[in-house]
């Protein structure tokens, strides 16, 4: 029995037509600017992130803010597929590194991403990675 060929689902399948985002996208290095460099390769930067968006919380002191962008201009974390398995890689390797170079590792750190509108606002693939603020009560519960 011959297999039928599957064809890849894309962003605008599921959406009914392609994301449309409030602003536009920048390239990665308009986004960096003169911000500190935490880790780097040839994929993706690792940033810390001195400004606070609108809707994220106030800051506390000791709090680690940082960014990390692709550099090939992948719009969202739904544009990834198996096939991108070495930018995947280097994706992960980078929140390591990140990670092991603020010291993360010894006191835990939550990574997260925004993914299409609303959430999202540019068609830019940005990871926050965040460390230092206590959890709210009652959600990572008693270990």
């Amino acid at each position: 029995m011959p297999s039928e060929e599957r064809r890849k689902l894309t962003p605008s399948d599921v959406l009914s037509g392609t994301p449309q985002y409030p602003k536009e996208a920048r390239t990665w290095e308009k986004i960096l600017g003169d911000k500190e460099v935490v880790f780097q390769d040839k994929h993706v930067v690792v940033f810390h992130d001195p400004v606070d968006e609108q809707h994220e919380s106030e800051r506390i002191p000791g709090e680690i803010r940082c960014t990390l962008i692709v550099k090939d201009g992948v719009h969202s974390l739904m544009d990834l597929t198996i096939t991108d398995e070495n930018l995947s890689a280097h994706i992960l390797h980078g929140i390591q590194q990140a990670a092991y170079a603020l010291g993360l590792q010894n006191k835990g750190f939550e990574v997260r991403t925004h993914v299409y509108p609303p959430m999202q606002h540019r068609p830019e693939l940005r990871i926050k990675i965040r460390s230092g603020k206590p959890p709210k009560p009652g959600v990572s519960g008693s270990l």
